[in-house]
Order: structure tokens, then sequence, then C-alpha cells
């Protein structure tokens, strides 16, 4: 089963032309989301690792949970670096504004194909060329906060949260599809952690993400965005390549 991406989901509710629903949109929330925001689209690098779970069907239908870590590097407007490791398959993929490759070291299988010149296209072409999603993909593209709040019918700020007893703030936002959750750290105004629930699927799936170590503004070697075919691998098309990725 593929689940569609927070991005994915707003262009086809858009595409769809889907009726506005009444708004409530506390404005002391909406202040701290485009505080976010706006930090993030500043930067034009940035770096990030944290942890990310998701809940997928087993055979039965039942929903488990898997884990990963995650490594990911930004370049704006066309440079992206991620990887992924952990309880599903290891996977890696590059894009430099020209190519995008997908390396999964554990059936060494890699591929490649030409990209768009931008990241928001590429991030579109990953998931409609390879089924591809990036965790957190909208806070990956040029304008977060237009991605974030397209579509959204309610942001709510709660003011209870702690992560690991320091006080956090803790939005909560509601589309017609979607369930979205951030926690961002009043220091940095960067987010601790973000949680999608589908609540448009009958099993109304989980996607967790907790951020570790944000860097803004670093210095990045251009090779970051690279991802050459390793000795040993065995080149597959891109689309094969990155269907060895679960």
């Amino acid at each position: 089963m593929k689940l569609a991406t927070w991005i994915t989901a707003l262009l086809l509710a858009l595409s769809a032309g889907a009726a506005p629903a009444p708004t409530a949109k506390d404005p002391a929330a909406m202040a701290l989301l485009k505080k976010m925001c706006d930090r993030l689209q500043a930067a034009k690098t940035f770096t990030v690792r944290g942890q990310a779970s998701l809940e997928l069907p087993l055979r039965d239908g039942t929903l488990a949970t898997f884990f990963n870590e995650y490594e990911t590097a930004v370049r704006r407007p066309d440079g992206l670096s991620a990887r992924r490791f952990g309880d599903l398959s290891e996977f890696r993929f590059a894009y430099d504004g020209k190519t995008m490759a997908v390396l999964v070291p554990g059936k060494s299988q890699w591929g490649a194909t030409s990209a768009p010149a931008t990241l928001d296209a590429a991030l579109r072409a990953a998931g409609d060329e390879g089924g591809l999603n990036m965790p957190f993909d909208e806070l990956l593209v040029a304008d977060p906060y237009a991605a974030i709040t397209a579509g959204v019918t309610e942001v709510e700020r709660d003011d209870q949260a702690a992560i690991q007893g320091r006080k956090v703030e803790h939005l909560v936002l509601t589309d017609q599809a979607l369930h979205v959750e951030y926690w961002i750290d009043p220091s940095t105004s960067l987010p601790a952690r973000s949680l999608v629930v589908y609540v448009d699927h009958p099993l109304r799936p989980h996607f967790m993400v907790a951020y570790a170590e944000w860097k803004l503004d670093p210095k990045l070697p251009a090779d970051t965005f690279t991802l050459s075919k390793p000795k040993g691998a065995t080149e597959v098309g891109f689309r094969a390549a990155a269907g060895g990725f679960r």
C-alpha cells in the first residue's frame, strides 16, 4: 500500500476543486506556524536527522508500526539528500537539480533518472516516477507555510505540551483528509516532532517524525546531493530501484 504524502494529498484535493469548509484558525497558532515556516524558508541550506515511525498493514490488513532513523540535507532550490535505515530496508536518495538517484544497499540496486530543475518539482516527480515520498516533505518545499496551510480548515494551539520535560508549542491542524500536529521548540521556532494521521483512510494510519540536530545554513559540498553507482551494485531503472524500498 502506498500512502500519499501530505504534499500529494494537498495537490489532489486542490486539483479536485473540493468545496472549502468553514474555518476555525486560532491567530496565535497561525503566528507560531508562520514563524516556524519562515525560519525554514529563509535557510538556503539545512540538515536534520531523527527518527520516523510509520504504520503499514501486514498481510492480514492489521497495522504494524515500523521505525526508521533518517538523515536529510537540503539545498534550495535544487538539492536534496535523504537516507533512511532501520526496520525497513535502507534507502538513499539524492537530487542535484539535474538527476535523481536511488540506492537500496540491501539489494545492491541503484537507479537514476533525469529530474526537474527545482526541488518542489523533483519531490512530485519522485512520487510519480518511483512511488517515493520523503519524511516531512511539506517542510522541504520552497514555501512551507503555503504547503502546510493549503486546505486546512482548523488550527488550534495546546499550551500543555512538553518533550523530555521541556515546554513546547503544540499545534493541531485539520483538513478533510489529514489530522496533523506539530510540536515546536520555542527557543528555535523549529519543529521537534510532527504527526500525520490519514483520517480519510479506513485504517487511519499514523506517521510520526522526531527531529534532532537542526542546522540552518551549513556549508554543504556539492557531492552531498549526488549518488553515484557504488562498486558492485546493479544498475536498474529508477522505478525498479525505488520499488526495492519498503
